[in-house]
C-alpha cells in the first residue's frame, strides 16, 4: 500500500473513514458525505493514476488544440465583440472574431513554453504566438514545448510545488471565461472532433464490454476509458509497452473476394440443368447437394444432374 495521496483531493466515491459522521446513508443533516477515503497516489508521483492520466492528456492535446483554435480564426482579424461599435465607410470590413480564440491559444502557448523552459533549465519567460501566426505553425510551436514537458513528466509529478502548478497551468477548467486559459479550458470550449468507437475487448478491471476508444491523431496516442459507472480504468495506447494499443485495435475487416460466378443461387442453379427449384432442394434433401451460404457450386449440380439422368435411363 502507498503512503502517499493524490495533492489534488481525491476521494473514493461512498468510502469513509471510520470517524466521518456525515456518511450516507444514516446521515440525515443537509450536506451528507459522498466519499472521505483519499485516492493512493500513482507510483512515483504525487498524483492518483486518474489524475496523472488526465495531465498527460491534456498536455498530449495541446498542440493539436492551439492549431484548431487557429484553424477557426484569422488572428489578424480578433476583435472583442461586446466593444462599442460605430458606422464605417470602409467598402470591406474583416468579419468580427471571438478574441478568446486568440487569447486562449497564446494563454496556452505561453504556457507551456514558460514549463519547457524550466524544465530546460532555462531562466527566462515564456513566449506567445508569433502574430498571425497560421495553425501549422501554431502546431509546431507547442508540440516542441509539450515534447520537452513530457520527457520530464515524471519527475515534476513527483515535486509537490511543481506538480500543483503544472495542474493548475494545465487541467484546471474555469466556470467562465478565465483571466488564463488553460489546455482544459479550450478543450471545453472548443473541443476536438475525433470519433470514438467501443472496442471490441472488455475492460482489464470490470471485466464489461464497455470501453470507449478515442482514436489518437497527429501524433497523439489512442485512448481507452472505461463507460461502467464506478470503474475508472484509463489508459492509453503507449501504456504498458504499447499492450492495450494491441488489445483494443480495430477489428480486422474480414477478407472480401470476388463474386466466382459458378456460385449459384437456387433459382440460377434449376435453370442450369433445366429443373424447378424444388427438385434442386430435394436433391439438398437427398444429402446429394451441400449448398454454402445459399449458393450452389454449379459443378456439384452438374453431376447431380448427370447422375439423376442416368438413373432415369
Amino acid at each position: 500500500m502507498s503512503d502517499r495521496y493524490c495533492i489534488r483531493g481525491c476521494v473514493v466515491r461512498d468510502e469513509h473513514y471510520a470517524a466521518c459522521a456525515r456518511r450516507r446513508p444514516d446521515y440525515t443533516g443537509q450536506f451528507p458525505c459522498t466519499g472521505c477515503v483519499a485516492v493512493e497516489a500513482r507510483d512515483g508521483v504525487l498524483l492518483c493514476e486518474r489524475c496523472f492520466r488526465r495531465l498527460r492528456r491534456h498536455l498530449e492535446d495541446a498542440a493539436d488544440i492551439v492549431g484548431h483554435l487557429r484553424s477557426i480564426a484569422d488572428p489578424t482579424k480578433a476583435a472583442v465583440f461586446d466593444r462599442i461599435r460605430v458606422q464605417s465607410s470602409a467598402i470591406e470590413i474583416p468579419a468580427p472574431v471571438a478574441a478568446d480564440l486568440i487569447d486562449a491559444s497564446n494563454d496556452i502557448t505561453t504556457t507551456l513554453n514558460m514549463w519547457a523552459n524550466h524544465v530546460a533549465g532555462e531562466d527566462r519567460p515564456g513566449a506567445g504566438l508569433p502574430a498571425g501566426a497560421m495553425a501549422d505553425a501554431a502546431h509546431a510551436v507547442v508540440q516542441l514545448a509539450v515534447d520537452v514537458i513530457l520527457d520530464e513528466l515524471g519527475r515534476l509529478a513527483n515535486d509537490f510545488d511543481q506538480v500543483g502548478a503544472l495542474c493548475e497551468g494545465v487541467m484546471v477548467v474555469h466556470k467562465d471565461a478565465p483571466d488564463v486559459w488553460t489546455v482544459a479550458d479550450a478543450a471545453v470550449r472548443w473541443p476536438l472532433e475525433d470519433a470514438p468507437r467501443w472496442a471490441q475487448a472488455a475492460c482489464p478491471k470490470c471485466d464489461l464490454m464497455s470501453v470507449r476508444v478515442q482514436p489518437g491523431s497527429n501524433g497523439r496516442p489512442s485512448r481507452y476509458r472505461c463507460t461502467t459507472e464506478g470503474c475508472d480504468w484509463e489508459a492509453n495506447s503507449k501504456d504498458d509497452g504499447g499492450l492495450w494499443a494491441s488489445v483494443f485495435a480495430d477489428p480486422t475487416p474480414a477478407e472480401v473476394r470476388p463474386h466466382d460466378p459458378r456460385w449459384l443461387t437456387l433459382a440460377d442453379a434449376a435453370r442450369l440443368v433445366e429443373r424447378t427449384t424444388g427438385t434442386v432442394r430435394g436433391w439438398v434433401t437427398q444429402n446429394l447437394l451441400a449448398p454454402q451460404l445459399g449458393r450452389y457450386w454449379q459443378d456439384d449440380v452438374l453431376a447431380v444432374a448427370a447422375q439423376k439422368r442416368g438413373e432415369a435411363a
